[in-house]
């Protein structure tokens, strides 16, 4: 059995009877999240936090927590590197990369692929590394956090080898803003379009998918093409603070 708590944006946590995890805790700046950082340790009490990567959206609160509260992370090693800037002692934090399985008390976490960026240009240089993604196993029990992605065939396989129970589904932008620069281009912050979200749940074939990174009606659009959609999971639109069982 696993219960999957949304915290906004793609902040999770992932709990046995046993274990909780954070999974990419942005929370006190995250003004979806009706909790602070501080609050939502005292409701969790977590084992460990994961990080998919080193995006300020992802990475969130995840070095106040590991260095003033002692909880060991998961992560790749670029958001490794910048925790450890940040005062996270080195023997807290497991680095990892794609195919690697980590056990986290009665959790077990498969880390895949993601077709993503993970970089942090600050004091002074730029770092960039493998963005993550987790597969969370108890017992028969599965959830995949699909981190940020774009579209790649490799989610189909990913679905016929590890049959995940949930799909935790980027389905738009990180928050109501462009990417803008001073030239001609503007870039949208988004990986997966409506489109291509769906068509990621139908090749993982999850019973259910909870969509996460979004904001204004994109969530609703994601829901529209799944109610359109053939051979898709059940979806499942959770509110900050609401919970999913698994098992």
């Amino acid at each position: 059995m696993l219960d999957v708590t949304f915290y906004g944006n793609a902040a999770f946590s992932i709990a046995s009877p046993d274990t909780t995890v954070l999974v990419d805790p942005y929370l006190t700046e995250n003004e979806e999240c009706p909790w602070n950082a501080r609050e939502v340790l005292e409701r969790e009490h977590p084992d460990a936090i994961c990080v998919t990567h080193a995006a300020f959206d992802h990475v969130g609160d995840a070095a106040e927590l590991a260095r003033d509260d002692g909880i060991p992370v998961l992560t790749e090693p670029a958001t490794a590197r910048s925790l450890r800037a940040e005062g996270v002692p080195a023997d807290q934090i497991t680095s990892a990369v794609w195919g690697m399985e980590a056990e986290i008390g009665d959790i077990s976490v498969r880390i895949l692929e993601t077709r993503h960026i993970s970089y942090e240009d600050a004091r002074d240089e730029f770092v960039s590394g493998v963005p993550l993604s987790f597969l969370f196993r108890a017992d028969s029990d599965s959830v995949y956090h699909m981190g940020d992605t774009s579209i790649f065939r490799d989610l189909k396989t990913y679905g016929d080898l590890h049959e995940p129970d949930v799909v935790l589904v980027g389905v738009g932008q990180a928050f109501d803003a462009v990417a803008a620069s001073d030239g001609p281009i503007t870039l949208r912050i988004s990986e997966l379009s409506t489109e291509e979200a769906v068509l990621a749940t139908r090749w993982l074939g999850a019973d259910r998918a909870v969509p996460m990174h979004f904001v204004n009606d994109e969530r609703e659009q994601f829901l529209e093409a799944m109610a359109d959609a053939e051979g898709v999971p059940d979806p499942v639109p959770l509110d900050p603070g609401e919970s999913l069982r698994v098992g």
